[in-house]
């Protein structure tokens, strides 16, 4: 299986969960959204499988784009496992590109973009939208 045949996951948004969207054969991904549903694991373990698959056979360049607007510390640990999983894929010679978008008036969240750039050795932008 290479990168191309992963089906595209698109899940909705809701009040309290992101809108996620992994399009492997165009290279697209995104999580963009609120993050603090009661429980993570039903969000974010599809995303966290889907990304193993992704990984054993990766485009050259890996480029995600976080848009969070909150999440929540039960969040984190998922978001940690997908930036584990690319820092993997960057360290496997592949190119990895990781966006962490925060509004101005939105400190914490670039705040939690700075502390998850500095724990991986993956390319990481983080910018004001």
């Amino acid at each position: 299986m290479n990168a191309n045949s992963l089906e595209i996951m698109k899940v909705e948004p809701t009040f309290e969960t992101p809108e996620i969207f992994l399009d492997a054969e165009n290279g697209i991904f995104r999580i963009t959204g609120n993050s603090y549903p009661a429980d993570p694991l039903p969000v974010y373990m599809p995303v966290v499988e889907w990304f193993r698959k992704y990984v054993e056979h990766p485009l050259e360049l890996t480029s995600l784009e976080f848009r969070y607007t909150y999440f929540s510390t039960s969040s984190t640990q998922l978001i940690f496992e997908i930036l584990r999983m690319l820092e993997e894929v960057y360290n496997n010679g592949f190119a990895v590109k990781v966006t962490w978008y925060y509004s101005a008036d939105n400190e914490e969240i670039r705040e939690n973009g700075e502390d998850f750039s500095e724990l991986f050795d993956i390319p990481f932008e983080v910018k004001e939208i």
